[in-house]
């Protein structure tokens, strides 16, 4: 069934007459994009698909609900158009701007659409390294305090540091290839440097309570039992936490182009999708876990989407002895590195966070910071540009 045009179809549509084969839909752009990667984490063909959906009620489209790319053979960027939370208007996003000329290209991009009408408000340019958010503003853009996307996370899951796993720093491969949770080192980690250990200690004690339960992580198939399944992990993922009041800028709907679309390439090699699952003695399955991310450089993968079910009051009546169950977040992680590793990734860039408690718990994880920035181009600045 077709969806029913939105304001944003209508700027698609035009973007396309204006633009013309340098506009395309992410779905179509794997190779394209391919060739842009250099390690850093939105330039991906999973992480366009996230940050340009087209799922996102403040910016839904009914043609290209996995977003938007511009390519003009040398420069590559996303393109999203949202509303901020509890607004009307929308604003043009171009997401993680890639080439020798990005600056230009960028630049452009903006002029020609307003030239035809479109933007009228202000425009910005996200996941930008620091180096390019000098250029940027060198160009002419303004820094995100003069125009936060959010009051309370004005970069949205930029406003805390990306956080990066160096794996040989959480896993010690043994003589006979198995791989051991290691206690994290340095003076600044003291304080939870056993953490993963203990937790992963925690949930196999968990599973030993409860000999009726097995939980099991598989790579995604994209099938629609599957996608289901990801998709009740996504949503009562985000129920829980609004609950909890720690939702900020992002919605469940952010993801549903990660839980239905299939990337370009192969599983385990060119992308990483686990569903995970608790399945009872009797044969019943319970989703529990939803991750995926994809290769952004040779050692290094970028994960977009890391969430766990648990929630044990969401869970009543499945286990015996609740006791433990509360680690599986940290065991999920530690057992997805540990199937990275498998595939040669030494390095696992989980991106930025909208608030102080989920960057505490990626930072408590071992994840190192590495910022990453917006830049806001307002009316007035880029109609001239």
């Amino acid at each position: 069934m077709r969806l029913l045009a939105t304001e944003r179809d209508h700027f698609e549509d035009r973007l396309r007459e204006i633009f013309g084969a340098r506009v395309s839909p992410v779905e179509e752009s794997f190779e394209a994009i391919q060739n842009y990667k250099d390690g850093s984490f939105a330039m991906g063909h999973v992480g366009l698909m996230l940050y340009a959906n087209g799922y996102n009620l403040r910016g839904a489209s009914s043609k290209y609900p996995n977003g938007l790319v511009y390519n003009d053979g040398t420069n590559l960027f996303g393109v999203g158009y949202f509303s901020k939370e509890g607004h009307v208007a929308k604003h043009l996003h171009i997401v993680a701007p890639k080439g020798p000329g990005r600056v230009e290209a960028v630049r452009g991009f903006i002029a020609e659409a307003r030239k035809a009408g479109l933007a009228r408000t202000s425009v910005y340019v996200r996941h930008l390294s620091p180096e390019d958010r000098e250029r940027f503003l060198a160009a002419g853009f303004s820094g995100i305090e003069t125009d936060p996307w959010h009051l309370g996370a004005p970069e949205e899951d930029e406003t805390y540091p990306n956080r990066v796993y160096h794996l040989e720093e959480i896993l010690h491969e043994q003589p006979d290839g198995t791989l051991r949770i290691a206690n994290l080192t340095g003076e600044e980690r003291k304080r939870y440097r056993s953490k993963n250990r203990l937790a992963h200690r925690r949930f196999e004690n968990f599973l030993d309570r409860n000999p009726h339960l097995k939980f099991v992580i598989e790579p995604y198939g994209y099938t629609e039992p599957e996608q289901e399944l990801a998709r009740s992990v996504v949503e009562g993922y985000f129920e829980a936490r609004r609950e909890q009041g720690t939702v900020v800028g992002s919605t469940p709907e952010d993801y549903y182009a990660i839980v239905r679309q299939r990337p370009g390439g192969t599983n385990e090699h060119d992308y990483f999708s686990y569903l995970g699952k608790i399945i009872t003695d009797d044969g019943d399955v319970h989703p529990a876990m939803f991750f995926a991310g994809e290769r952004v450089s040779d050692r290094r993968a970028a994960l977009y989407c890391t969430m766990t079910m648990r929630f044990p009051d969401r869970l009543v009546g499945l286990f015996k002895d609740p006791t433990g169950f509360t680690a599986i977040p940290q065991y999920a992680w530690l057992s997805v590195f540990k199937l990275m590793w498998r595939q040669g990734i030494r390095e696992v860039d989980a991106g930025g966070s909208e608030v102080k408690g989920l960057d505490d718990q990626k930072r408590q994880l071992g994840g190192r910071p590495e910022k990453t920035y917006w830049v806001v181009g307002d009316p007035d600045q880029v109609s001239a540009l």
